[in-house]
């Protein structure tokens, strides 16, 4: 069974490759995924209606991990920058992500962010 982080590592890098079902494939299937400023979502089909948006509007995703922690059992918490290249250029915002999983599957996402640092990506 892979490492939690290796399967958070997977995700990170199918999101900076614009892949959703790649990205899809490492989530449990009753997922809950939360932006904390916003409504959570559960299931593949909420994390795609929250990701698809984003990564399919960008010409490029970067999400740059900072620093990462794992209690190399069940708990990944990162430090990053989720960038999205937008037709208006680079958008930026530091993020905190809490990531539980089990069996292998990432199976709760929380995000933290300001959500007036997204307002470049909710605008487009």
């Amino acid at each position: 069974m892979r490492k939690p982080e290796d399967v958070v590592d997977a995700m990170i890098a199918a999101c900076n490759a614009r892949d959703i079902e790649s990205a899809l494939a490492c989530f449990d299937e009753d997922v809950f995924y939360h932006n904390v400023p916003l409504e959570p979502v559960t299931g593949h089909a909420g994390v795609r209606a929250v990701l698809e948006p984003f990564l399919g509007a960008a010409q490029e995703v970067d999400w740059v991990v900072h620093k990462s922690v794992s209690n190399g059992v069940d708990c990944v918490m990162n430090e990053r920058t989720d960038r999205f290249l937008m037709p208006k250029g680079w958008a930026e915002m530091p993020v905190m992500g809490v990531f539980e999983v089990k069996d292998g599957k990432i199976s709760a996402w929380r995000d933290y962010f300001d959500l007036a640092a997204a307002k470049p990506l909710l605008e487009g």
